[in-house]
This record gives C-alpha cells, sequence and structure tokens, in this order.
C-alpha cells in the first residue's frame, strides 16, 4: 500500500471519529440536560445552579476533541516522517546474523573455513589485538549461502573467557535497519559471525572480548579488548 495514500485513509478516519465523537456527546448531553430542565421545572427548582446549555456544551467538546486530533496527527507524522524517507523494499528486506562459538561450528556451518570459502573474497583487517577475516559473497544471492562470514580473533596475552557482539545493519541513506545484540558466550579460539540481507546494505559489527564475568550497562566499560569493522552487503 502507499505510504501516502494509507496516512490520508488515517486522517480522513481519524476526522470521522472527531466528528462522531462530538455529535454523540452533544446528543446525549441534550438528553440529559432537557430530563434536568424538564425534573427542575416540575419541582419547581430553577434556582438551582444551572447547566451549560447543549450549544456551549457543543463547542466546548468539539475544541477539546479539536486539540487531541491536532496532537494525535502530529505524533503520528513524527512517527512516519522516518519510515517516509526509507524505501519500502528496504523496510520489507531481511536482515540477519548470529554469532558462533568454534563448537557451534557444527552441521552447514563446518563447510566455512577461515583459510578459504569458494565464491567469496577475502580480507583480513587488524585492530590492536584482534584480527578480523572477512569474506563477502561474490555469487549471486540465494537463501542457501550467508552473505558474509566474519571471523574475529584475538592475538592478545590477557585470558579472555567470553565475548559479546553488537551488530547492525544500516540503508544506503545510514538509517539503521535492525539491531542486535549478543553476549555471554563462551570464547575460544575466536568468535564466527554469520550473516545474510536480502538487499544491498551496510553492516557494523562490534566484538568484545572480556576476561572477567564483571557487568555493567555497557559491554565496552568492562571488556578487555574490542574491535569494529564494516562492510557493504552486496545484492547482486
Amino acid at each position: 500500500m502507499n505510504i501516502a495514500f494509507a496516512a490520508s485513509r488515517v486522517f480522513v478516519l481519524l476526522i470521522i471519529a472527531a466528528v462522531v465523537t462530538v455529535v454523540l456527546a452533544a446528543v446525549i448531553y441534550r438528553i440529559v440536560y432537557q430530563r434536568k430542565i424538564n425534573r427542575q421545572l416540575h419541582a419547581e427548582t430553577l434556582h438551582q445552579r444551572r447547566w451549560l446549555s447543549p450549544w456551549a456544551f457543543s463547542i466546548i467538546v468539539a475544541f477539546v476533541v479539536l486539540i487531541a486530533l491536532i496532537g494525535l496527527t502530529t505524533f503520528l507524522a513524527m512517527n512516519d516522517s522516518g519510515a517516509e524517507k526509507v524505501p519500502e523494499e528496504y523496510r520489507n528486506a531481511l536482515y540477519e546474523y548470529e554469532a558462533y562459538s568454534p563448537h557451534e561450528m557444527t552441521g552447514y556451518r563446518s563447510h566455512y573455513s577461515i583459510e578459504e570459502n569458494p565464491g567469496y573474497t577475502k580480507t583480513i583487517e587488524q585492530q590492536g589485538d584482534m584480527t578480523f577475516t572477512i569474506f563477502i559473497r561474490n555469487d549471486e544471492f540465494d537463501h542457501y549461502h550467508p552473505s558474509f562470514i566474519i571471523y574475529a580473533e584475538y592475538t592478545g596475552d590477557k585470558d579472555i573467557l567470553y565475548y559479546g557482539v553488537q551488530g547492525n545493519y544500516y540503508s544506503p541513506a545510514d538509517m539503521q535497519m535492525r539491531g542486535k545484540g549478543q553476549a555471554g558466550s563462551e570464547f575460544k579460539d575466536y568468535v564466527c559471525v554469520i550473516g545474510t540481507s536480502t538487499i544491498q546494505s551496510r553492516f557494523e559489527l562490534t566484538v568484545y572480548l572480556l576476561d572477567s564475568g564483571l557487568k555493567s550497562e555497557n559491554m565496552e566499560d568492562y571488556a578487555a579488548a574490542s574491535g569494529s569493522v564494516e562492510l557493504v552487503v552486496p545484492v547482486l
């Protein structure tokens, strides 16, 4: 469905709901008001505090509903503004990745190697005590082969016990399409991150290596080592 059409439809529905609310409130108040007046006339107690006339009540209700309608449409417009900047194909695309320890490299994952993977271009990045070996798929996209494979190795002298990762996908306009983190997994030798995107995007990965069980709100506060890489996920 076209975004502009959907937004206009929501706006029309909100206006209809507002009009119905005002009309119902006015009708109900008029009925109650008329009964109240008739009761007072019958009991001859017109000296009691007078209610607002139905006309004045309708104006007040209409004003309150109008303010609420303006506030709601403004809120919806602010929430939709980001979505309108991202093409529909990017909002509906698949973005996924998982991180694995060596003992989890079983099944189809056991066929991948840190040395060579046919159909993938290999690059190596060194960041301090971390080495990233990156494989990006050359062949046309299919659902049976990942778009990329990243190995993160530690070359320092600390006793690394656990690892955590944070991976984010971005559209060409640098809007984050998906972000996911995971932590607390046992580290041994390396971390392997395998990911797939059904559309061309940018993937940013940060790996945190931990030498203790200490924790705080952010892994970067207590990581013994960390490193980040980014790559463009092509879709041929």
